[in-house]
């Protein structure tokens, strides 16, 4: 049995690259890729690594993960630092003790509710494996796809990337269609606060003009 508080260890990736968390000497996390990530922990705790962490010394590596190139380590990073910490958080934990069904999926088509097509939208969002989906904003996603086609997508579609982003963290297995009056709840407490902004924003135009 692994012990508590054990540091990943940190391999060779050969050609391939590294994706990989520090915690910092005051707590926050920070997130950077490498080839070497032994190597970049050693320039994090020597100061030459990047300004952030110089000030944080000394830092502890607690996650790591294998991208096959530099172009999807840095889309991978990039999805990472988007992610609040709560979310890395729950990412971590996932990875180091992921549930037994998490452990039987490979592809993305592995996940339940996920088909040839949810996993071609996945992909277009940049994401090509399932241990990326932990952490993951569900209603950005759905946004993001919304965007990229150029129109709205069926709602059902955001209850689908709930069920996905929720199994990959640790829920028990689920039918899309048990997120809807979930999403239904989201939305509309979304639209209101929506439209509580729009209302509370100053008018445009001089309200004090009068006609000559």
């Amino acid at each position: 049995m692994p012990k508590k508080g054990r540091r990943p260890k940190a391999r060779s990736s050969g050609d391939k690259w590294l994706v990989y968390i520090v915690r910092c000497a005051d707590g926050s996390l920070c997130t950077g890729i490498t080839k070497n990530v032994k190597r970049r922990c050693q320039q994090h705790d020597a100061g030459t690594a990047s300004r952030y962490t110089r000030k944080r010394r000394p830092v502890k590596l607690i996650y790591q993960e294998v991208r096959p190139d530099q172009s999807s380590a840095l889309k991978r990073e990039a999805g990472i630092k988007a992610m609040d910490r709560r979310g890395k958080l729950t990412m971590i934990r996932q990875r180091k003790k992921p549930g037994k069904a998490v452990r039987l999926v490979a592809r993305l088509e592995d996940i339940p509710n996920v088909g040839p097509a949810i996993a071609t939208d996945l992909r277009q969002l940049g994401i090509t494996s399932p241990d990326e989906l932990p952490g993951r904003d569900p209603h950005a996603m759905y946004d993001d796809l919304c965007r990229i086609a150029g129109q709205r997508h069926d709602p059902c579609l955001l209850d689908t990337s709930i069920a996905v982003v929720r199994f990959m963290a640790g829920d028990a297995k689920k039918p899309w269609w048990k997120y809807t009056a979930e999403r239904k709840r989201m939305m509309a407490a979304r639209c209101r606060s929506e439209a509580m902004v729009s209302i509370a924003a100053p008018k445009s135009g001089n309200d004090d003009a009068k006609p000559l």
